[in-house]
C-alpha cells in the first residue's frame, strides 16, 4: 500500500512532468520519491538539481545541487551562485528546500524558520507543489544566477 507522501509525489509528479515538457526542461526519474530536473540559466548553460521528497508534505523536498544524471551532488563546479536565493551557503534558500534549514543541513541560512511549518512560511508563497518549486528554480536560472561556484 502506497504511503501518503508516495501518493502525492506521484500526483504532483505527474502535474511536473507536464509543465517540464512544456517548458523544454530536462527531467529524468519519478522513482523512489526522487528525480533530476534540469533547467536553462542565464548564461546558455544548464542547472540541474535533484529533488528527494522522503516523507513530503510533512517536511519539504531536499533539494540538491548535481550533475546531468543525478550521481554527483553539491560540488562547486554544480552549484548555481546569484541573489539570495541561489545563496552563498551553496544551498537553495527556499522553505521549501529542505537544507535551508540550519536544524537540518549546517549550510542551512535559517535557523529562524521552523521545519514543519514551511507550508505556512510567507516566504513559501505559492511554492506548494513540486511544479511551482520546479518553476521558481528555471525563474531564479533565468534572474538571478551569475554563475558557478566552481
Amino acid at each position: 500500500m502506497p504511503t501518503p507522501a508516495e501518493l502525492m509525489f506521484e500526483r504532483e509528479f505527474a502535474d511536473l512532468a507536464s509543465v517540464a515538457e512544456a517548458m523544454g526542461w530536462k527531467l529524468s526519474g519519478g522513482q523512489d520519491l526522487r528525480f533530476v530536473l534540469g533547467v536553462p540559466a542565464k548564461d546558455g548553460t544548464w542547472l540541474y538539481v535533484k529533488c528527494e521528497a522522503d516523507q513530503y508534505r510533512t517536511l519539504p523536498p531536499v533539494w540538491r545541487w548535481c550533475d546531468e544524471n543525478g550521481g554527483s551532488v553539491d560540488a562547486d563546479s554544480m552549484t548555481a551562485q546569484g541573489g539570495q536565493f541561489f545563496s552563498t551557503h551553496q544551498v537553495i534558500c527556499a522553505p521549501w528546500n529542505r537544507l535551508a534549514y540550519k536544524t537540518v543541513d549546517a549550510r542551512g541560512p535559517h535557523s529562524d524558520w521552523t521545519l514543519g511549518d514551511w507550508m505556512s512560511n510567507s516566504y513559501t508563497r505559492q511554492c506548494t507543489t513540486l511544479a511551482a518549486m520546479a518553476t521558481r528554480v528555471s525563474v531564479e536560472a533565468k534572474i538571478t544566477f551569475t554563475g558557478r561556484r566552481g
